[in-house]
């Protein structure tokens, strides 16, 4: 296994970075997900900076932080003096991006992870760049078991339930989550069906669609605690998945992130589905 000294050593050298020999290597991390693997991994003393999808676990608060993922500023990151930036594919603008390689940081963009797999492949990809590559194997085997049992309990449901998801994002908006989302990849996870058809990403909540959606389960992600509001939406609340309390009204990022906290979002929304009868009885 090669030492995190042995990482930072060689990033020295290829980067001209003017650290002396055996500081640590300067972590930036702009994307909730990875800052909850470099934590889950006990590396959070590499870092010197978030961005501000970043709000997990809560001694990111006391990081400074370097904007939003998807216009990350250059300035804002080169001034912490990062030796290595650690974000995902929807990173963005693309031309920061490319000013901060040149001028000798170390950018490393990863791509989403929409399946289970993915999520532990991204796991062991951040321990590798950060010279623990072993302590992410276990980490990734552990998450793995866990995974893996919750599946296979979802797979004695046979029928499979159908959910309507919600996100509730910032300044009151909220939108029903289609195909092509994390959103649809959790419910792929839990071998749960979405409720709504027809509807690729993230689109305005109608209204009809609710209604018609008829789902055996709700999830409602929220971007912050208290973001959603039933008493602005009777037409959930006049579902019959509402009303039997198959629902579950959660963090954003622990059900969407795709992070080390994976088996905990499918096990909250494994344990809001209807039992097989009821599955059965709703689509009769």
């Amino acid at each position: 296994m090669i030492s995190r000294l042995l990482v930072w050593l060689l990033l020295a050298a290829a980067f001209g970075s003017s650290a002396q020999a055996g500081d640590s290597p300067r972590v930036v991390t702009a994307d909730g997900a990875i800052t909850e693997i470099v934590y889950r991994l006990g590396l959070e003393s590499l870092l010197v900076g978030v961005d501000t999808t970043s709000g997990y676990p809560e001694q990111t608060e006391s990081l400074p932080k370097i904007g939003y993922l998807r216009a990350l500023p250059f300035e804002g990151v080169l001034a912490l003096k990062p030796d290595l930036l650690i974000t995902s594919e929807q990173a963005a603008p693309a031309e920061n991006l490319e000013r901060l390689a040149r001028a000798g940081v170390q950018v490393e963009k990863l791509p989403s992870a929409r399946t289970p797999e993915a999520a532990l492949e991204r796991i062991v990809t951040v321990g590798g760049l950060l010279g623990e590559a072993e302590k992410a194997e276990v980490l990734a085997s552990e998450l793995r078991s866990k995974i893996n049992r919750i599946q296979q309990a979802s797979a004695t449901r046979g029928n499979p339930p159908t959910v309507l998801f919600i996100l509730a994002a910032g300044n009151h908006s909220v939108m029903l989550a289609g195909e092509g989302t994390s959103a649809s990849a959790l419910l792929d996870a839990v071998g749960a069906v979405n409720a709504v058809s027809g509807i690729q990403g993230y689109k305005p909540a109608n209204r009809e669609a609710i209604l018609a959606s008829r789902p055996d389960a709700i999830v409602i992600a929220e971007s912050t605690p208290g973001q959603f509001e039933i008493g602005s939406w009777p037409e959930v609340e006049r579902l019959d998945a509402w009303q039997s309390g198959h629902r579950l009204v959660a963090d954003g990022m622990l059900l969407l992130g795709f992070g080390p906290r994976l088996p905990d979002a499918m096990a909250a929304v494994n344990e809001v589905l209807p039992a097989p009868s009821n599955v059965a009885a709703n689509d009769s």
